[in-house]
């Protein structure tokens, strides 16, 4: 999912990526698609945010008059235009916000396209455990991968939730947060659908996407009973038509978190060509581009363009 607009419950420097983000889609895109020949699936068809209880409209309240007062696009429809926008929907949601600029994309697909755009353009990917990064000088010098060192002059900190377990690293409060997700037969809304709990998402031409769980379950990747549970009751109460899906399959992943919500960007204090690009937490693909405009700017000497205080790797953080 590709939410452009401001999230009141965020901190400022997280949505000012969020909104820098929108300017990449779908440019990437049409990038990836003349380096491979093939195009990503993206959809552009925008998000409606619900609220499926009554509990839920101060939230939704709060941040259509944020979105609104900054000029994010944003529109109040009417019970009747949800269930255009949303067939399938609950007719007992209460309120709902459509965000026009919102999208969403295939990430695996997106993943793979960028792999071997990089490969055509000379990159080189393995496969490795890295132990450690070295360093001499105040400078990092490479990284041992495999119980070989690998010289560099640059390094990119890239490791999700594993980022704060690679040795010869200044500390960083990076933490795993495990997310169940699973997929279901039929798609009775084409389009993001939204709540406070959770989230419907279309794939393909006929099957939604039910997500996801946020837990702090360390490096635990299993898929459980209680977070499929949770998950039926997300799915169910967005859209009751559901309940005769078909199960195809779940999933889980590990996101890593930071306890202030703002990923680590930036160069580290103590070792100026150690980059750090970690901690997006559910926002991988949202704050991909942005990051690696930040990173690519930071490594070649030009100015990013945007304030990398808030998102430096030196700033005090407690663990999540």
């Amino acid at each position: 999912m590709l939410g452009f607009h401001i999230r009141p419950d965020k901190p400022e420097a997280f949505n000012i990526l969020s909104r820098n983000s929108v300017r990449f889609f779908p440019a990437i895109i049409d990038e990836l698609h003349d380096a491979t020949g093939r195009r990503t699936a993206y959809h552009h068809g925008g998000q409606l945010s619900v609220a499926p209880d009554e509990a839920d409209l101060a939230e939704l309240e709060t941040a259509y008059e944020i979105n609104a007062a900054q000029g994010v696009p944003v529109e109040r429809p009417t019970p009747d235009e949800c269930l255009l926008l949303a067939p399938g929907l609950n007719p007992k949601v209460q309120d709902a916000l459509f965000w026009p600029e919102n999208a969403w994309v295939d990430n695996t697909a997106l993943t793979l396209a960028f792999v071997e755009a990089a490969e055509k353009a000379g990159a080189s990917f393995e496969r490795g455990n890295v132990r450690s990064v070295e360093s001499d000088s105040g400078r990092v010098t490479g990284v041992l991968v495999n119980g070989e060192l690998r010289p560099a002059g640059w390094v990119v900190l890239a490791a999700g939730c594993w980022s704060g377990e690679i040795g010869g690293l200044p500390p960083l409060a990076v933490e795993p947060v495990r997310g169940q997700a699973y997929l279901v037969s039929g798609q009775p809304i084409k389009r993001i659908v939204m709540s406070p709990r959770g989230y419907l998402v279309p794939k393909g031409d006929d099957q939604t996407m039910i997500g996801a769980t946020v837990e702090w379950a360390g490096f635990e990747e299993a898929t459980t009973l209680g977070g499929l549970a949770e998950l039926a009751n997300v799915g169910l109460e967005i859209s009751p038509t559901l309940a005769g899906s078909e199960f195809i399959g779940a999933w889980a992943g590990l996101r890593p978190a930071t306890a202030d919500d703002l990923p680590f960007i930036g160069p580290f204090g103590q070792f100026p060509n150690l980059i750090a690009a970690t901690g997006h937490f559910r926002n991988g693909i949202l704050f991909a581009p942005i990051t690696a405009e930040l990173v690519r700017a930071t490594i070649l000497g030009e100015n990013p363009g945007l304030n990398l205080q808030p998102y430096s790797p030196d700033r005090a953080v407690s663990r999540v």
